[in-house]
């Protein structure tokens, strides 16, 4: 460039320098001026744009491009800036592909299975393993057997319209417009697809006769106890090694019954006695309550679901209601028999209680009276009763081995109610019901045979023919525990605790 080009291109930025000072003062003005011209010319106004002074100066990006690849005697393409633009960001995964591990060691694929899997005088020979498997793959196929691939491990890059699609579901969801059972797969009717797994007591084995297991509801964690060892151990749920995490051991004071409270904190250990105990799982800590009143035992007890009232049979008919958190009695009902079966409404202002005569008793936590009776259809003695979660099916069972199905707004409204559906594929007496998360299950047992438990299906009321199965021996049954997703059912029997993992439920 010679000395006259450069000079002339200093005059030209003065002059436009010039310019844009110039019109950085009249800006006050035009402002100014603005108040008291009409709206219609203000818009005239509005339609000039103000240019910035670096494209005044270098043009707009598509130019000053276009001159800098002229320069150095390159062509240039307008698809290059939309191409450049198009790239991936890094870290950014393209449509359609999956996660990608966020950390691998290497030394994991040398690693075989004969590396690590040795034979011992338990295990005996490992001939049915191949020893130069991949010990990551073996550990990844033997996950997936037990619990299935987790959803978080296959989640996927969504297009933009599948983002503001699931956005739209997230927000119908809070007002109630989905309809939860069209998105759930359907439970299948006549088969079970299930897995038995290793005893969930199998890390100890020190509760003898099981006398109740609980889930955890928030935790992967189970609550055993047994009467005979007046002892209560905690256990981790994985359904491979469900390793023991903590036991409880109460002097002289057999364990009847135990319930662990909504909130997850506080565990309650009752009996025969005038007495029981309530545990603090946080801190580990046990504190022994006295019953308040005429209250002459907790062998048969249930926590409301909003954990603040405890609800137990007394003698010759005594309902008693007591406060959960200050040990307090509230109230006492009376009803003919002896209490057998107790359960709560979902909102906790009802108790349903069944005994040893056909009646059935619904107690009302304001009016503290009882307040409707109906007549179980078919029933002489009456020995556990359940309401299920979606507070529509009540189950009824009976010392004959008849369990009846009833509509619950039915019930509420006649003293001689008609059940929807009868089951009677056990002969003995009916000692436990146990309803799952989704209302899909019913789980019906008896003590006083072996091998005497059977799973319905519901909407279709029917029982599922392979469950259990016939090469099973699980002992009598006495009390049974779904976890909170329903992945895992657990019987609290006579030889530990069998532990079945139902493979269509995801999760705990």
């Amino acid at each position: 460039m010679s000395a006259d080009e450069s000079s002339d291109g200093l005059e030209d930025l003065k002059d436009l320098m010039a310019l844009y000072g110039k019109q950085e003062q009249e800006k006050p003005k035009q402002e100014e001026r603005k108040r008291f011209i009409p709206k219609a010319s203000q818009a005239k106004e509005l339609n000039y744009v103000e240019v910035p002074m670096e494209k005044v100066i270098f043009g707009d990006r598509q130019r000053f491009l276009a001159n800098l690849a002229k320069s150095v005697g390159h062509k240039w393409q307008p698809n290059d800036v939309e191409d450049d633009d198009k790239e991936q960001e890094p870290g950014q995964q393209k449509k359609g592909e999956k996660r990608k591990a966020a950390w691998s060691d290497s030394d994991d694929e040398d690693l075989q299975v004969g590396d690590v899997k040795k034979p011992t005088k338990h295990t005996g020979p490992l001939n049915h393993l191949r020893k130069d498997k991949s010990y990551k793959e073996y550990l990844t196929a033997r996950f997936h057997r037990t619990l299935n691939q987790p959803k978080w491990a296959e989640k996927k890059i969504k297009d933009d319209d599948e983002e503001d699609h699931s956005s739209d579901e997230e927000l119908l969801k809070t007002v109630g417009f989905i309809d939860h059972k069209a998105r759930r797969s359907d439970l299948p009717q006549k088969t079970l697809n299930f897995k038995r797994v290793k005893d969930l007591n199998r890390a100890s084995k020190s509760e003898a006769t099981v006398s109740s297991v609980q889930f955890h509801p928030t935790s992967t964690a189970a609550l055993v106890s047994g009467e005979a060892d007046s002892t209560a151990t905690i256990y981790t749920v994985d359904g491979q090694k469900n390793e023991k995490l903590h036991s409880i051991c109460f002097k002289r004071f057999p364990l009847r019954c135990t319930r662990i409270a909504p909130c997850g904190t506080k565990a309650f250990f009752g009996s025969y006695r005038k007495f029981y105990f309530a545990y603090d799982l946080l801190e580990a800590k046990e504190t022994k309550l006295m019953l308040p009143g005429n209250v002459g035992l907790m062998g048969n007890f249930e926590v409301s679901p909003c954990g603040k009232f405890i609800v137990t049979a007394g003698h010759f008919g005594a309902i008693h209601l007591l406060t959960a958190n200050t040990n307090e009695l509230l109230h006492s009902f009376k009803q003919e028999g002896q209490v057998k079966g107790l359960t709560w409404s979902g909102d906790s202002r009802r108790i349903l209680v069944c005994g040893t005569t056909s009646n059935v008793n619904v107690l009302s936590l304001r009016q503290n009276l009882i307040e409707h009776v109906f007549l179980d259809d078919g029933c002489i003695n009456g020995q556990s009763i359940q309401l299920a979660p979606n507070q529509r099916l009540l189950a009824t069972g009976s010392q004959e081995g008849v369990v009846n199905i009833y509509d619950y707004e039915n019930v509420m409204t006649s003293k001689a109610p008609q059940p929807e559906k009868r089951f009677m594929n056990l002969r003995t007496c009916i000692t436990d019901l146990q309803f799952n998360h989704s209302s899909e299950l019913l789980a019906m047992s008896s003590s006083a045979a072996p091998n005497a438990v059977k799973l319905a299906h519901f909407p279709s009321a029917t029982v599922f023919s392979n469950f259990p199965t016939q090469t099973e021996n699980v002992g009598k049954v006495y009390t049974m525990a779904f976890s909170p997703h329903s992945s895992f059912l657990a019987f609290a029997a006579e030889k530990g605790v069998p532990l079945y993992r139902l493979k269509h439920f995801k999760g705990y």
